[in-house]
């Protein structure tokens, strides 16, 4: 199936469920704009560990221990230093890069960017020289999830490594977002699209002593799957998610923490999904106000209103292990789950904060942005340098998870691709009959056709776990009518009554899982079956005569879908 080219998949205007930081009611804001790290983006010849000795010379940080095993490490775990073509592989450019040696500057927004507005026109980087910047290439890689679209990676010339003392040192002190154009950055908030247009935030230098990534939100809230893959190209995080690591049960919840940059252990390396005593403690209130510290996993935990037990971080790779351990690819984005176990509501809301313990105390791991060290530095090279230690509240989002999804509505937006994460809904203004599909490809040749119009984008499809369930399309010609179920009975059935299996359409979810919505499936008094996400369209349908036939399947209904309340059976 045509996928669309990757960096068409990262502009795709399609957010689902992802966090807010700050509270629903918060207005848009930039979290953190620091500088990443210097001149290892785009190394030219670097194609595998035979050529490390250019990341090297780049001054690109090297984990030494993982060269000439069999089988290999990825090349991601050996260095963090890239050749120009990764810049077209993650979807910042849609042809080769012709710069090399580039640096890399990561922005945290407290909300998602609609991705078709990411664009390097609309920033600019102010360095401390006095000279103002436009990035070369920016996306949102490497935070590839629907659910995590907050920060945007900018590539570009914007520093040497100097610390910021330095009467030589050049380094970014402010970042901008600026309207370059006709496509501003948009951000969304539960109340619609907001005009990023002159938000700034003051810039900081990584090269400077213990001035590495911090938190910038360590959000919590039920564990939920929902939006939490990407787009087909990047496998990289697929079914990587909470749920995909320790399950279903109401008592699980996701403390999810972002960064202002990427953490490693060493500047190369990834975080293990059982490393979470490495890193971390948590601050929550015992009994008689006791201050409790929790810094291991899998011990269950007394506090104020029952027990807490870390499962471990999520978020990472594809599943909870590798084998051999060393082939571990962690997806390396701002943002990671912590899991926990609570014997019950309250004692979830004993939690009060995460802690980065410093590192120069030594019982924990330092932290390193992308521009680390890795594990045999060269002396001749200065690499950005560990984090400081951190304490930062809990922000609680328990009733009111403090999500937002987004779909573009008009099928002139999307590239031609035909898994595409969201249905397209059209009806045929001549037969009435109403039609799914995830093809943008297969959308605009109905539309074509002259009798069928889109009606909306109204849901989220194709997800990636081992939770989905292949939603299939039957049809009848003689009546007009295509159904789409995940219901193996109700398939069976209707291939008795005469409907032709058109076999799988898309993937959603057959049960009502944390985080998702019903898609209800009504027949018109006709006898055509329709699938709506909208509450008032469902009411208007039963009103009009239409027989409801109970939930289809289960997804993230995008809120600015329009609805079809003038359309009769």
């Amino acid at each position: 199936m045509g996928q669309g080219s990757r960096y068409d998949q990262l502009h795709r205007s399609i957010v689902i469920r992802a966090d807010i930081y700050g509270g629903a009611s918060s207005k848009p804001r930039i979290l953190a704009a620091g500088l990443g790290f210097e001149g290892i983006t785009g190394i030219p010849g670097l194609l595998s560990e035979n050529q490390i000795g250019l990341a090297e010379a780049a001054g690109a940080g090297v984990v030494q221990e993982l060269l000439g095993l069999d089988p290999a490490a990825p090349l991601r775990n050996i260095t963090s230093g890239t050749a120009p073509s990764g810049v077209q592989l993650g979807g910042f450019s849609n042809a080769m890069a012709t710069q090399t040696f580039m640096d890399a500057m990561p922005i945290e927004f407290s909300h998602p960017l609609l991705p078709s507005t990411v664009l390097p026109e609309n920033f600019r980087i102010h360095l401390n020289t006095g000279e103002v910047v436009t990035p070369l290439y920016v996306a949102q890689n490497p935070n590839l999830d629907f659910n995590e679209r907050q920060t945007v990676v900018a590539f570009g010339y914007f520093a040497n490594r100097l610390p910021t003392g330095d009467p030589s040192a050049v380094h970014p002190v402010r970042f901008e977002v600026v309207n370059g154009g006709s496509n501003p950055v948009q951000l969304i908030t539960p109340s619609g699209l907001v005009d990023g247009t002159g938000l700034s935030k003051s810039s900081n230098n990584p090269y400077d002593p213990f001035n590495g990534p911090t938190l910038v939100g360590a959000k919590l809230s039920r564990l939920s799957l929902a939006g939490d893959y990407p787009a087909p190209a990047f496998t990289n995080s697929v079914a990587n998610h909470g749920v995909e690591y320790y399950g279903t049960s109401e008592k699980l919840y996701r403390l999810r923490l972002f960064t202002s940059g990427g953490f490693s252990p060493d500047g190369v390396s990834g975080f293990l999904p059982q490393e979470f005593a490495r890193f971390f403690q948590l601050k929550a209130q015992g009994r008689f106000r006791k201050a409790i510290t929790i810094d291991k996993a899998g011990t269950n935990v007394k506090v104020k209103g029952g027990t807490l037990q870390v499962l471990g971080i999520a978020d990472l790779g594809n599943g909870l292990s590798a084998n051999p351990d060393y082939t571990y690819a962690e997806d390396h984005d701002n943002q990671f789950d912590i899991i926990i176990k609570a014997s019950s509501p309250k004692a979830i809301r004993a939690l009060e904060a995460v802690v980065l313990p410093d590192p120069r105390l030594g019982t924990h791991s330092p932290i390193y942005n992308p521009g680390g060290p890795g594990t045999d530095p060269l002396p001749a090279y200065r690499y950005t340098q560990p984090s400081p230690g951190q304490t930062i509240a809990v922000e609680f989002a328990l009733e009111d998870p403090a999500t937002v999804s987004w779909a573009d509505q008009n099928l002139a937006s999307y590239d031609s691709a035909d898994d595409l994460a969201v249905a397209f809904r059209l009806r045929d203004s001549i037969t009435g009959e109403w039609r799914l599909t995830s093809s943008s490809s297969q959308a605009n040749s109905l539309v074509s056709s002259g009798n069928w119009q889109l009606v909306n984008v109204p849901f989220a499809t194709n997800p990636n776990d081992s939770y989905v369930a292949n939603v299939v399309e039957l049809r009848s010609s003689n009546r007009n009518d295509t159904v789409y179920s995940a219901d193996p009975g109700q398939i069976s059935l209707l291939e008795r009554a005469g409907y032709n299996n058109q076999g799988t359409v898309f993937t959603a979810y057959n049960k009502p899982l944390q985080g998702l919505d019903p898609m209800w499936q009504l027949v018109s008094p006709n006898g055509q079956h329709a699938i709506t996400a909208s509450l008032d369209e469902r009411r208007h349908w039963l009103e009009q005569g239409w027989r409801n036939e109970g939930v289809a399947l289960y997804s993230v209904a995008f809120p600015n879908a329009s609805t079809t309340l003038g359309w009769e059976a």
